[in-house]
């Protein structure tokens, strides 16, 4: 085997190992509430006459919404979905602790499921009729693309190596 083969099989095997060493891209997070209306923990003076589940994606399916307080369900009708949204349509309810709770299935395929907890009845401070906090998450991919830049000039600076290499022997 030539020494310039040599050169670039030794060039190919350190790429690969450090191919190897970068850490793997951040999963794939299935999708997850965002936010609601009522908001989890929230007080609202009166039971809306809808509540909304935002989704990270759109929803496929709707396998059960329903909303519980002190009298029982007030789910009027079935939830309807659009989008990333889901609906369910409410009935009037007395003061109290209610509990939202969802299946849905997301355009994913995965399950979602949860309950959000929030309160009707007297409102200390200032009410809030405007749009609900959303989470949102970062999709981490700055560190591997340092990474892979460091990756490209080394593999450079190998191709340099061994093509000075070649012109001096």
């Amino acid at each position: 085997m030539s020494s310039s083969r040599l050169v670039r099989w030794v060039a190919v095997a350190l790429v690969a190992a450090l191919l190897g060493l970068l850490p793997a891209p951040p999963a794939s997070a299935h999708d997850e509430l965002v936010s609601s209306d009522p908001a989890e923990s929230s007080v609202v003076e009166t039971l809306p006459s809808r509540a909304t589940l935002t989704l990270s994606g759109k929803v496929r399916k709707v396998r059960s919404v329903t909303v519980t307080g002190p009298d029982g369900d007030v789910a009027n009708g079935k939830a309807t979905f659009r989008d990333d949204e889901v609906r369910q349509n409410l009935w009037s309810g007395p003061d109290g602790e209610y509990v939202l709770a969802y299946d849905v299935v997301s355009a994913d395929g995965h399950q979602v499921t949860g309950e959000v907890h929030f309160e009707v009845g007297p409102v200390s401070g200032p009410t809030d009729s405007g749009p609900r906090a959303t989470v949102k998450q970062d999709a981490g991919g700055g560190q591997r693309g340092i990474l892979l830049v460091g990756v490209v000039l080394l593999a450079g600076a190998g191709g340099l190596v061994a093509l000075r290499r070649r012109r001096l022997g």
